[in-house]
């Protein structure tokens, strides 16, 4: 509401001398027009008179400056939100008592509450704004997610005195953190709602496993069971696959409620696999919703395969070979010449190559590297386009690094057999290969000095240098850790040796880069196998029924450029039942789509991608529609989470049988957060061109009707 409260007007001279310069003006137009020639009319002179001295009043108010000042009282009131549960854990039991009170609650707050109200509803989102005496609530909502209230109250630009939310509490959507609520900055009072007896029931907490397991490696998947009132009982957890029974275990139910449960499981096959926690049925508990749990997991084809070549053995194969046996994600085998003529393990080295993802190559090639060696590793570097990592040590023949040096990512300049002390001097301070913390770039720069050919070599276009040399505590430009990434075919290069010192000569945190360094390398170099230009999946492995089945797709082409042009069809398929839908571009290379499907199962998905008139097959993979109804896991009242949040945003929790003295609360909030703001408005009259344009007119309709009469 705004108001009007002062009027101002102001010129640059006091009034009376203003007043007394319009009386002169007047007093000089009537002089002026006391005689006319010719002669007119009394009234004819009398128009004239009043037309000159609006005039000339006018141009001398303007020539003292005038200025209008109007201020305003401007009074926002604040807004009361509220927010009540939708969903379906609100009506499991008395349902037609708790529609009535939620109904006789909203009438009592639209007749008590001062101020704006605004009244909405949600479950998974916030959905419907109601009328508080026409509520007609159908508590259907599949999900509760509170964090979409949290984002919904941050977004508003209303002056907001307080959000109320009407719920049980029972949050199984989105973030459960109270913080979400303190960062608001307006009290938000809770009004509890629901089921507080506790009922006798079992359920799977959570499961606990890793979402990327590799192939014939065994597991661990935990289960996590809460059972009340039904200690002492003897239940049996199953453990599925695909459908398919793999292993079960006998559990007697703890007396504390708590049971951990865990299979140990190995999966032959690589690709998704859908699992299946499932838990016996017991008489008499609350709901069998809650005895299973569907998930999913990725199961990698192998370890990723890391070959070592190395020349001759030393002290820096010794501790990267440390380094690698102590990764669980690697299988590493090697190839290391002993004599001109024997290597170890054997020489039959022509199939490690060929099924190796990388390799590391150290001390290589040297004078005496086999011939079909070298010419095995180049064709899988230059032809294969495998990346690798190279180490220019002492041993290597410079001259045999030609055959392939045109796959390196730097030039030999000038040989030389002399060799120099180095220590690293960090380039690229947020490269993931080196650390992103100072503290880790500090630790990198206290390294002890590892040594380095003083061969003269030059980076090629597209490489990048990580680290360069600093011999005796002077920066140089020579590069000390090189990569390189172009066209997705990754290498890295180190141009020094003696990095067991790095290990065993720095102090115990130094010590640890080169592991992390070593190890960081091996999953940059292997991210290429991820270099995909179509990427189509679901939002997530696991739907509860009634759930939207949301895809996401980015599509790219030949240059990794993102395209908005393609059209991409999506086949979500369980047994003889197949469900099309084509996803939109939202831009950037991004596409979305959704689509119902009402029954549960297992699912598997296909994709065809369309993009310069040919058609390509896209992502394939599986999702689960669980036929659990989330909402029916848990109905028991979770009063305690609705008075946290109450307390930290500073606000007060009530239940629905109690809620009277929400008003009250609400109401003196009302008044403390009610804004009252003055705004003044400043008007320079002297320069305002309506008024300039008013002198204008008047002056032309004076010459006009001197001009009628023919007046000197």
């Amino acid at each position: 509401m705004t108001n009007l409260d002062t009027i101002d007007l102001s010129v640059n001279v006091s009034y009376p001398f203003l007043f007394l310069f319009i009386i002169l003006g007047v007093f000089y137009t009537l002089y002026i027009y006391r005689y006319t020639i010719p002669a007119t009319t009394k009234l004819f002179k009398t128009i004239l008179i009043v037309i000159r001295t609006i005039t000339i009043s006018l141009i001398i108010f303007l020539i003292f400056e005038p200025t209008l000042l109007l201020k305003y009282t401007n009074t926002i009131e604040p807004t009361n939100l509220v927010f009540v549960d939708n969903s379906h854990s609100i009506v499991h039991r008395d349902s037609s008592d708790r529609v009535n009170l939620i109904g006789k609650f909203l009438k009592d707050f639209s007749k008590n509450v001062k101020g704006e109200k605004l009244y909405y509803s949600f479950s998974s989102s916030i959905d419907t704004v109601l009328n508080p005496n026409e509520s007609k609530l159908q508590f259907n909502g599949n999900r509760t997610n509170f964090e979409q209230i949290g984002k919904f109250i941050s977004k508003s630009k209303l002056n907001l005195a307080s959000a109320t939310i009407l719920s049980d509490g029972i949050i199984n959507d989105g973030s459960s953190s109270p913080s979400d609520f303190e960062r608001i900055g307006i009290p938000i009072y809770t009004v509890a709602i629901g089921d507080t007896t506790v009922k006798s029931d079992l359920k799977i907490k959570k499961v606990i496993y890793n979402d990327f397991i590799y192939a014939d490696t065994p597991t661990e998947i935990r289960t996590v069971l809460v059972n009340q009132n039904l200690s002492d009982k003897n239940v049996t957890v199953f453990l599925y696959e695909d459908a398919k029974l793999i292993d079960q275990q006998n559990v007697k139910l703890s007396s504390s409620g708590l049971n951990n449960v865990s299979f140990t499981y190995t999966s032959k096959l690589p690709g998704e696999k859908n699992l299946l926690i499932a838990v016996s049925k017991l008489k008499n508990e609350e709901t069998y919703d809650n005895n299973k749990y569907n998930f999913v997991v990725n199961i990698l084809n192998d370890k990723i395969r890391l070959l070592i070549i190395a020349g001759a053995p030393s002290y820096d194969l010794t501790i990267i070979k440390k380094i690698f046996n102590n990764n669980d994600n690697l299988k590493v085998s090697e190839i290391i010449q002993i004599t001109k003529d024997k290597f170890l393990p054997n020489n039959d080295f022509k199939p490690k190559i060929d099924s190796s993802d990388i390799i590391l190559m150290l001390d290589f090639p040297t004078q005496y590297s086999s011939l079909n060696l070298i010419s095995d590793v180049t064709d899988a570097v230059m032809n294969k386009r495998e990346p690798y990592f190279f180490i220019l040590s002492q041993s290597v023949d410079q001259r045999k690094l030609r055959s392939f040096s045109i796959d390196l990512p730097f030039k030999l300049q000038a040989y030389a057999n002399a060799f120099r002390e180095v220590r690293p001097e960090v380039n690229s301070l947020t490269d993931p290969l080196i650390t992103s913390s100072q503290s880790g770039i500090t630790l990198w720069n206290e390294l002890p000095p590892i040594f380095q050919s003083e061969t003269d070599i030059s980076t090629i276009p597209g490489s990048k240098v990580l680290v360069r040399s600093k011999i005796k505590n002077v920066e140089t430009d020579i590069p000390l850790i090189i990569t390189n990434n172009i066209g997705g075919n990754r290498k890295i290069v180190l141009n020094g040796f003696g990095i067991w010192k790095w290990e065993l000569q720095g102090n115990k945190r130094s010590s640890l880069i080169l592991e992390s360094f070593l190890n960081n390398s091996i999953k940059w170099l292997y991210a290429y196998k991820q270099n995909k230009r179509f990427f189509v999946s679901p939002v997530k492995k696991v739907f509860a029924r009634n759930d939207d089945i949301e895809f996401r797709a980015s599509i790219y082409d030949e240059t990794l450029t993102p395209r908005n042009d393609a059209n991409i069809t999506v086949t979500a398929s369980n047994g003889n039942k197949n469900f099309n839908f084509e996803l939109e571009s939202v831009g950037n290379g991004i596409y979305e789509g959704k689509l119902n499907i009402s029954i549960a199962g297992n699912f598997n998905y296909k994709s065809k991608i369309e993009l310069d008139n040919s058609i390509e097959n896209g992502p394939n993979g599986k999702f689960v529609i669980s036929d659990v109804n989330i909402e029916n896991i848990n109905y028991v009242l979770n009063k305690n989470y609705l008075k946290l949040i109450s307390n930290i945003t500073s606000g007060k929790s009530f239940v629905i049988s109690d809620y009277k003295n929400i008003f009250s609360d609400l109401n003196f909030n009302y008044n403390t957060k009610v804004v009252t703001e003055s705004i003044s408005k400043e008007y320079n009259i002297w320069n305002n061109e309506w008024v300039l344009a008013l002198i204008i007119v008047l002056f032309s309709i004076e010459w006009f009707l001197r001009k009628q009469k023919g007046l000197l």
